[in-house]
C-alpha cells in the first residue's frame, strides 16, 4: 500500500527517492540509500532487507539484479514483497510478488524507477515517471512533482497518511533527508518542508565539511543571536 519513486541526476551526481503511504511512518520502514544506489521493500514490509541489500551492492557494484535477488532470497514470504534496486549508473530491477493488491508493479524511466501497489489506477506509475523525466531543477523538487504527478494519477486505493523524502549528494552525505509522519495531507506537507529545508541545505554540508567555516545557527535559521 505504498509507491515510490527513485531517480539519479547526472549533472549534481544526487541519487534519491520519495514515497508515500495510507500508513504513518513510512520513512521508518520504506527505503535505503548508500554506496550510489537505493533500496526499497515494500508492501507488507520488512525493513530487514534493505542491508540485505546494500551489503550485496557493496559485494558486487554496478548488479543490481544481484542485489535484488539477495532481497528476494533472505525475504519471508517473497510472494507478499515489493522490491526495487535503483543504481547511480545503469539498469534498476524490481520484484512484484503475486500477493500484492492490485493496481501494482513496477516502470523504469531512462533515470527513474517507480514502483507501488494498491494504487488507484494503472496510470499511477508512468505519470510519475513521465513527470520526472521531463522536469527540471533541483532532484529533490524533481522527485517530490513527480509524486506528485502519481498522486494526481490515482494515488492509493486508501488517503495518505506519510511522506519520505531523501537525495544522496557527493561525500556521502544527504543533502535532502526529511520525513512527514502523519498528516492528512503528507506530500502537500512536504512541499512546505522543502521550502523551508533547501535554503538551508549547503550550510549544513558546510557543517560537516569544513565546521570552521560554517554559519552560526541563528543566521542559518533565520533567528536573532542573544544578547551578551
Amino acid at each position: 500500500m505504498t509507491f515510490s519513486l527513485a531517480g539519479r541526476c547526472r549533472e549534481s551526481g544526487q541519487i534519491g527517492y520519495v514515497v508515500a503511504t495510507s500508513s504513518v511512518c513510512v520513512g521508518a520502514r520504506v527505503g535505503a540509500i548508500a554506496d550510489g544506489v537505493v533500496v526499497f521493500s515494500q508492501a507488507r514490509t520488512d525493513p530487514r532487507l534493505h542491508a540485505v541489500g546494500l551489503s550485496a551492492w557493496r559485494q558486487s557494484p554496478g548488479d543490481a539484479e544481484g542485489a535484488l535477488n539477495a532481497m528476494h532470497s533472505a525475504a519471508v514470504a517473497p510472494h507478499w514483497r515489493q522490491l526495487g534496486v535503483f543504481p547511480m549508473d545503469g539498469t534498476p530491477a524490481h520484484h512484484t510478488g503475486a500477493s500484492c493488491l492490485d493496481h501494482c508493479g513496477g516502470v523504469n524511466g531512462p533515470h527513474s524507477m517507480a514502483i507501488g501497489n494498491f494504487l488507484g489506477t494503472a496510470k499511477v506509475l508512468p505519470a510519475m515517471i513521465e513527470s520526472f523525466e521531463s522536469a527540471t531543477g533541483p532532484l529533490a523538487r524533481r522527485l517530490l512533482t513527480a509524486i506528485r504527478a502519481g498522486e494526481a494519477a490515482g494515488s492509493e486505493r486508501e488517503p495518505l497518511q506519510s511522506a519520505s523524502l531523501v537525495v544522496l549528494g557527493a561525500d556521502d552525505l544527504k543533502d535532502v533527508d526529511l520525513r512527514v509522519d502523519f498528516a492528512q495531507a503528507p506530500l502537500a506537507a512536504m512541499v512546505r518542508l522543502l521550502d523551508d529545508w533547501l535554503p538551508k541545505a549547503s550550510a549544513y554540508r558546510i557543517r560537516a565539511l569544513d565546521p570552521d567555516k560554517a554559519p552560526a545557527s541563528a543566521d542559518v535559521e533565520g533567528r536573532d543571536r542573544p544578547l551578551g
